[in-house]
């Protein structure tokens, strides 16, 4: 239906476009001279200008993502402009070699720039609206960002209160206490600064990767004594990397907190949870072992998670499921 409605728009264009050539051309007194097959070639190769200029957009997105909406649709206007005037230009010389006509430069410059005008106002017009398009629904995005965030604040500090959370790791300091000062009063640095990032960054867009991981660290030595020798974290980023990129806050929170509540962990068998960089975006992975007697999940986190990465960076996690379990996270390089 939308393909059948755009070809009708093409056609009256072309066909408002070739009346008002004629128009121009047609001295007062004189016949008007219009051939009625015209707007139907002209319409021809506005849909082409239009299919090569939506092919050429969306092959440059999934290839690599620009740093502005300007700079995306300069690429694919500049890019299907020059293929297009290229092309059909190159097809008018060959149709006029086979039917013996004259060969002339000029000719040629004004068809060059009379296919200029089509792809202009046709692929230009329509670039010109899926960037309006496209920006609104990113407005529309961050409006919902925007009123899910009262809610989402309201799950952190949730999660900063979780008595279950707080009661575990009391038991742990108390015992710590008796057993081994010195590692309560670790244990106790630790744990206060998971309370503290939360409270600092739990309301933030975006926050470095370098204070994510280390928040990461943190709460893995929390669970080291709970489970001893039960999870293991294994960072493969370079630190210069690291202070290179920004991510929503709290996500390793979320990603350490499912593989831990759904994964089966031994001393014997330890569950390694691997932290990387692929293509610009952090992957967070590990074996999957689910547990026999578990809830299911409700994907609420996930679900969570993936719409605040749509709102800020314009792309949601992906999440890939086989013997492991794989999380792929959009990073920023600046803010």
């Amino acid at each position: 239906m939308n393909q059948l409605k755009t070809f009708l728009l093409l056609l009256l264009f072309s066909y408002c476009l070739m009346l008002y050539l004629a128009l121009l051309q047609t001295a007062p007194g004189q016949t008007l001279q219009f051939h009625a097959d015209a707007p139907l070639w002209l319409t021809l190769q506005a849909a082409i200008a239009l299919w090569l200029s939506r092919k050429l957009d969306a092959w440059l997105w999934a290839k690599r993502q620009p740093d502005t909406l300007l700079q995306r649709y300069s690429q694919s206007f500049s890019l299907s402009l020059l293929i297009f005037v290229s092309l059909m230009t190159g097809v008018q010389l060959l149709i006029d070699a086979a039917t013996g006509q004259p060969l002339l430069v000029q000719h040629y410059l004004r068809v060059g720039l009379m296919y200029l005008l089509v792809h202009s106002l046709i692929a230009g017009a329509d670039l010109l609206w899926q960037a309006l398009k496209r920006q609104q629904q990113q407005q529309v995005a961050l409006l919902q960002a925007q009123q899910h965030s009262q809610q989402y604040k309201l799950q952190l500090l949730q999660q900063q209160l979780d008595p279950h959370f707080l009661f575990n790791n009391l038991n742990v300091l108390s015992v710590l206490i008796h057993k081994s000062p010195e590692s309560a009063e670790q244990f106790l640095e630790y744990f206060a600064e998971i309370y503290r990032y939360q409270l600092q960054q739990g309301s933030k867009t975006l926050v470095p990767l370098t204070d994510e991981l280390a928040f990461a660290k943190h709460y893995m030595a929390l669970l080291e004594q709970r489970f001893p020798a039960s999870f293991q974290l294994r960072i493969n980023i370079d630190p210069q990397q690291q202070a290179s990129f920004y991510l929503v806050p709290c996500c390793l929170q979320l990603l350490l907190e499912n593989a831990v509540k759904h994964n089966v962990a031994s001393s014997e068998q330890p569950l390694t949870i691997e932290i990387a960089l692929q293509q610009q975006q952090l992957m967070v992975r590990h074996l999957l072992r689910p547990k026999a007697f578990a809830q299911p999940g409700t994907g609420i986190g996930l679900r969570n998670l993936a719409e605040r990465c749509q709102a800020v960076h314009g792309k949601a996690i992906e999440v890939v499921q086989n013997d492991s379990f794989t999380v792929l996270v959009p990073l920023q390089r600046s803010i």
